[in-house]
């Protein structure tokens, strides 16, 4: 099976229908990169799936020491893991031309590679495109539907560090090392003639630094937001688009919070406040956008980046109207403005109008 740049001696293998990558390298390296495959998979780090690893008996060889030749066993170490389905190394991406969107796709996927790992406390240490898988997938967006995204995968652990306190200088370490292996791999591919032009421009630079700055920012959001709130992001909200989304979802919950403290009678903690309002405002909310197709019309949002695109022209609506407008005009306007399909801006509102009706009062604060 075909294969990208590797230091290292890759077999792909296949057997009754599994395929699985076999790396030759020594016993220590071998358990040393599987032991971090287990520690990424349980920080949630897009990565390969260790199989095991597997030692190899060459007999007896004989050693230079201290004390004169020795005889020592040698030992060769094997580390498998599972070949996935829809994979690209990353070091084939580049032998077509792409248009600059489509480069900024790539750009993107490696970024958010990235973003998992170093708010989550790890560093690469060797990033490159050639140590970089990219998968075609079709993830689950969270409360509206599933859609095909580009991922890159860390395919090569050999170096990653989970130090206690991850330093800004290797976060930018591995961003800027990233930037010159494609210069690396550049002319390589240059001087075999398999490429022409540039594979990463400064424009191309530039837009990786700007995105990595940003989408860290947001992860840093996200991560304290999760840790608050006790919200699983990814699984239950969809990723957060941008820098903000975060404080505004969480003021959001914080007005809910007052709001189940009143209808209840006591001080509720921000976790109950947050659970609370996950699964009788967003939750719901979300439901009704999904059972009218807003995925279709916003092919690009999450539910939280709908949801929070929905209150931020909610605050802005009630601080034109020196009040509070409620989260059903605020969509309502908010359709209105970046939409044509009016039957089913109707039939949204009808649907939102009903849920909140439901609501034990003081719930007419969604309707105002």
């Amino acid at each position: 099976m075909r294969s990208g740049l590797s230091r290292h001696i890759v077999r792909f293998i296949e057997n009754e229908g599994e395929r699985f990558a076999v790396k030759q390298t020594t016993l220590a390296s071998a358990a040393r990169e599987h032991a971090c495959y287990l520690e990424l998979a349980r920080r949630r780090i897009p990565t390969l799936i260790p199989v095991g690893v597997v030692a190899r008996d060459e007999g007896t060889g004989m050693v230079e020491t201290a004390v004169g030749v020795q005889p020592e066993p040698r030992v060769a170490g094997f580390l498998i893991t599972r070949l996935m389905e829809k994979v690209v190394p990353g070091s084939l991406l580049f032998r077509r031309g792409f248009t600059t969107g489509n480069r900024n796709r790539i750009w993107d996927a490696a970024v958010h590679l990235f973003v998992r790992m170093h708010p989550n406390g790890v560093s690469w240490g060797d990033a490159s495109l050639a140590n970089m898988l990219i998968h075609f997938r079709t993830e689950s967006v969270p409360q509206l539907g599933r859609r095909t995204v580009l991922r890159a995968m860390l395919a090569d652990a050999e170096t990653v560090e989970t130090p206690p306190s991850l330093p800004d200088s290797l976060r930018h370490a591995d961003v800027e090392f990233f930037l010159e292996s494609m210069l690396w791999t550049e002319a390589d591919l240059q001087a075999s003639g398999v490429v022409r032009d540039p594979l990463i421009t400064r424009h191309d630079q530039r837009y990786i630094r700007r995105s990595y700055d940003e989408r860290y920012a947001v992860g840093l959001e996200k991560r304290s937001f999760e840790l608050l709130t006790h919200i699983d992001v990814d699984k239950l909200l969809g990723d957060f688009d941008g820098e903000g989304y975060g404080n505004l979802l969480l003021r959001d919950i914080n007005e809910h919070q007052w709001y189940i403290s009143e209808r209840l009678g006591l001080d509720a903690g921000i976790v109950e406040a947050a659970e609370d309002w996950y699964s009788t405002i967003f939750k719901p909310v979300c439901g009704i956008f999904s059972d009218y197709g807003l995925l279709e019309i916003f092919p690009d949002k999450t539910a939280s980046s709908l949801y929070v695109q929905v209150m931020e022209h909610k605050y802005l609506m009630s601080e034109r109207k020196k009040r509070d407008v409620g989260l059903v005009a605020a969509l309502e306007d908010y359709l209105d403005r970046f939409t044509r399909t009016t039957p089913v801006i109707g039939s949204i509102i009808r649907s939102l109008k009903v849920l909140f009706r439901e609501m034990p009062a003081p719930g007419n604060i969604y309707l105002a």
